[in-house]
């Protein structure tokens, strides 16, 4: 991982930062001791890497249990390689999962980009497959940029406006203002007030499944310190100095992701979601960002994305099933997995 990772990385051009080598050290450096990392890679001629998954076996139940690195946090599972999607090589890594299922292990790998090619080998119907993988599917959004308005429909460029008719009168009487973290510094302080916020926001009810993890647990701002700058920021939009909304993204290329959103309950009648968001989506804009990914979408969250006409597309988790008994021909080569 902290040797040759960047280099696959930067040779990928579909990873997301849920790849990036520090978001990922940041999450194995802090594994318990009932873990271990397991790298399962796919090789080529003279042992060249084609593809590798992160993987982390924990030993803490009676049964095995292997999920992906950094789950559930990271919302993006994909090998990571210059051939990660090469069909024979993502049926190589998939077999590897199914020999793990084979084996006893409870296997549940969430977040896999249902067009990619190790998706669609874990979901296929063949003999091989069918019965041992449970299945379920998860919404995404991503908006392009610059949000295109006068395309919107009426009604939602009528909602757009009341809402921002409403910020603007309260600019009349009190200092309204948005940022971004531009550097390291700024990253880990920036952090504690979304911490807060998302608590109060969350006080004395739970979040609905499948929402982005909770940030106040400790090991969040050590990722973030590996992350710095480069990797990660945190937008704000605050009245008078109170911050009343922040949001955590990734970044990579012309892509920005959002992580964990939060906002202050007192203020919800102003909708500071809404607002923190058109403010993001022109600062990214003026920034040569391209595309802004809201991520994993869940029940109650698609009309407030729906307002910003995203490109829907989905994400598959798959499980193995109790009873898994799978047959792994010989004669397929199985990729090596390093214990680290």
């Amino acid at each position: 991982m902290a040797s040759s990772w960047a280099d696959l990385y930067r040779r990928d051009s579909q990873a997301t930062p849920y790849q990036s080598p520090p978001w990922l050290t940041g999450w194995a450096h802090q594994l318990p001791p009932t873990s271990r990392l397991v790298v399962a890679l796919c090789e080529g001629p003279a042992r060249q890497v084609l593809a590798a998954v992160p993987l982390v076996c924990d030993h803490a139940g009676a049964r095995p249990r292997t999920v992906a690195l950094s789950a559930p946090m990271g919302e993006y599972v994909r090998a990571v390689g210059p051939a990660a999607e090469d069909p024979q090589v993502a049926e190589a890594l998939a077999r590897y999962l199914e020999g793990l299922a084979s084996d006893g292990q409870h296997v549940d790998i969430a977040g896999l980009p249902a067009d990619s090619a190790l998706a669609r080998h874990l979901t296929s119907t063949g003999p091989a497959v069918a019965g041992h993988w449970h299945t379920s599917v998860t919404d995404c959004a991503e908006i392009s940029l610059p949000l295109a308005y006068e395309e919107m429909s009426r009604s939602t460029r009528r909602d757009h406006k009341r809402r921002q008719r409403a910020w603007d009168e309260l600019a009349q009487r009190h200092k309204v203002t948005y940022r971004r973290t531009r550097d390291s510094d700024e990253l880990l302080p920036a952090y504690a007030v979304l911490a807060r916020l998302h608590a109060r926001r969350w006080a004395g009810h739970t979040p609905p499944a499948g929402s982005p993890h909770a940030p106040g647990a400790p090991y969040w701002p050590a990722v973030l310190e590996r992350c710095g700058a480069n990797t990660a920021f945190i937008a704000t939009l605050a009245v008078d100095d109170e911050i009343v909304a922040a949001q955590l993204c990734l970044t990579r290329h012309r892509r920005a992701y959002s992580v964990v959103p939060a906002i202050d309950p007192l203020h919800k009648d102003l909708a500071p979601g809404h607002a923190l968001l058109r403010h993001l989506a022109q600062d990214l804009t003026t920034a040569g960002y391209e595309y802004l990914d809201l991520g994993r979408t869940v029940p109650g969250q698609h009309a407030y994305k729906d307002q910003y006409r995203p490109r829907w597309s989905n994400t598959v988790s798959a499980v193995s099933a109790p009873t898994a008994c799978l047959e792994v021909p010989d004669e397929l080569a199985r990729p090596t997995a390093e214990p680290v």
